[in-house]
């Protein structure tokens, strides 16, 4: 309990210490005996730039009919456009090809084949115009070529012709007719190009003989000693050897190769369609399905500003989520009950003694004892927060001052049942001290100051940052905790006086009302005056997103445990010995 006398000769004032002109460092803050003190601000997981998984995996969960829905819709498009499509037959004849229009003896002939000429041959239209009379189609030879691929096999000489049509019966009709057309086409091409050939050497040959002849006649005439006699043997001896000369090469042109290749495999009939392929197409549709569904959950995740969860929460105050309080209808109403002590048992009294751990943990670490409850706007749970908050610290044997500094629209002792004829108020406007105003309540080791009729007081924000509350703040420091319920931020300027007084603010937020772009605005307005936020409470969490074990604590590195209850003992107990060593200093003085 909170020792009598604590504060006494309210007006003489002490003179309350000032910062500097301009304000402390970044994370450096004075308690309330003005001693600097060094606080860091808990980093989000999420700082670094990096996703996090889990987090993601819970916003895709709170998606997941959405998800579904789209998977849904896209697989059954897919299957629609799957089973509309016609079936397509694919079959594949295999040709050797063989160089043409070489010589028997050629050491290299392999050199005169070009496999991609050959692929680039077979889809040529003289092709498409023998495969045409082969499978006796009607269909044109542009139509035709737009059925046919050719692969070549590296390293070899063999000519994969494939044909796909709707029929299996047409398809290895026109592989096997495709096939059969270029070797006709190759051997034709070799028979005209010899015959182009010898054809001249052969009328050569023929009009040589027909000379050769005339002048072995006129020979027979002439006198053997005549000149004319040896004129006419030496021309003729010239016919005889272009006659040599012309046979000869007629003999190699009648050489040159005409065998195109040969058909190596012929087309077999396909015993299924390759062509639409139902299970691909629906994997694949619920593949898109899903990405698409992820990428839809995800933009609706951003694009919904409303704090439904603490990753929420975390990312606009950029700081730790404290505590996770399930909705209740004992927290709603004009009076709430104080679940921490009528319904002890139930989740949100859980939630509520969960929120005391993690907060023992932050003020061991931080060594804040000064607290002021505050949210963004009016309605979002901060007073009954502060005062079932206050309860739980004081059901683990803490000392506790809860102050009602909502001077504009009260609640406290109405949540305790304490009466508010004088208060918080009169204390500030020097008509009663602070001992006087403190009022016991029935919950021990909790003690509390009410506002005070809220009609005494014309400019609360005056009064709050006067010299007297920081004289109040600190009387009251000789509790273990402090308490302090203020108003909203957004309406009214008060908690921001009170931010620059207290240790830390926590700020509450309505899971079901409240919005980040709120959260965050709070959250500028205090940083501007300093305020050092601990971290945020989000009241009215949907019961599927609240932890369902017992000592599931978030702290902001991970998990807190119960081992820590020891530890913030011990840094409470250092504390009051330090108190108590200062005032006692102070009174030898």
């Amino acid at each position: 309990m909170l020792r009598a006398g604590v504060y006494a000769g309210l007006d003489d004032q002490v003179e309350r210490p000032r910062r500097a002109k301009d304000g402390p460092k970044m994370g450096q803050r004075k308690d309330g005996n003005g001693m600097n003190r060094s606080f860091q601000e808990p980093q989000s997981p999420s700082a670094d730039g990096t996703i996090d998984l889990r987090e993601f995996l819970q916003k895709v969960t709170r998606r997941k009919w959405l998800v579904l829905a789209v998977v849904m819709v896209v697989a059954l498009l897919a299957a629609a456009y799957s089973y509309s499509r016609p079936e397509v037959f694919s079959s594949t004849a295999e040709a050797l090809a063989r160089p043409i229009l070489i010589q028997p003896l050629d050491t290299d002939p392999l050199d005169n084949l070009s496999m991609p000429t050959e692929a680039q041959l077979v889809g040529s239209t003289q092709v498409a115009r023998f495969a045409r009379t082969f499978m006796e189609s009607s269909e044109d030879t542009t139509g035709l070529l737009k059925h046919v691929s050719v692969a070549t096999p590296e390293n070899t000489q063999i000519l994969q012709i494939s044909f796909t049509d709707s029929s299996a019966q047409a398809a290895r009709r026109g592989a096997q007719s495709f096939a059969r057309g270029y070797l006709r086409f190759k051997g034709d091409q070799a028979l005209e190009t010899i015959k182009r050939l010898s054809t001249p050497l052969r009328d050569r040959i023929a009009a040589l003989d027909v000379e050769v002849a005339d002048i072995e006649a006129r020979l027979e005439g002439v006198a053997t000693d005549s000149a004319e006699y040896h004129s006419l043997l030496g021309h003729r001896d010239d016919l005889v050897t272009e006659r040599l000369n012309a046979q000869s090469q007629l003999a190699d042109v009648e050489t040159l190769s005409t065998d195109p290749g040969q058909i190596v495999q012929d087309a077999n009939r396909p015993s299924s369609p390759i062509s639409p392929k139902h299970q691909v197409d629906l994997a694949l549709g619920i593949l898109l399905g899903l990405a698409l569904g992820i990428a839809l959950a995800s933009v609706r995740e951003q694009l919904q500003d409303r704090l439904e969860d603490a990753s929420g929460l975390r990312r606009a105050l950029k700081a730790v989520t404290l505590g996770l309080i399930p909705e209740s209808p004992m927290l709603r109403g004009d009076v709430p009950r104080l679940v921490t002590i009528d319904e002890p048992r139930s989740p949100a009294a859980e939630a509520y003694r969960t929120l005391r751990t993690n907060l023992l943990a932050a003020c061991k670490s931080a060594k804040v004892r000064t607290i002021l409850i505050t949210g963004a706007r009016q309605g979002e749970g901060k007073t009954t927060t502060a005062v079932n908050l206050a309860i739980a610290l004081a059901q683990v044997g803490r000392s506790v001052v809860l102050i009602s500094a909502d001077l504009r629209y009260p609640r406290v002792h109405s949540l305790l049942g304490i009466g508010n004829e004088r208060g918080l108020g009169q204390v500030l406007l020097g008509t009663l001290s602070l001992n006087d105003a403190l009022v016991d309540t029935p919950i021990p080791n909790l003690r509390a100051l009410p506002s005070g009729p809220a009609s005494d007081v014309d400019e609360p924000a005056e009064l709050l940052q006067s010299d007297r509350m920081f004289e109040v703040i600190r009387g009251c420091r000789q509790a273990d905790f402090v308490i302090v319920d203020g108003p909203p931020v957004e309406p009214v300027a008060d908690s921001l006086v009170l931010a620059d007084l207290v240790d830390g603010v926590i700020l509450v937020a309505d899971a079901q009302e409240g919005t980040r772009a709120g959260a965050s605005r709070a959250r500028h307005q205090l940083e501007q005056v300093w305020g050092t936020i601990l971290g945020g409470i989000l009241n009215r969490v949907h019961e599927s997103k609240t932890p369902n074990t017992y000592g599931a604590y978030e702290n902001r590195n991970g998990q807190l445990h119960r081992s820590k209850f020891d530890d913030a003992d011990r840094e409470l107990a250092s504390l009051r010995q330090e108190t108590t060593r200062s005032e006692e200093t102070s009174t030898r003085v």
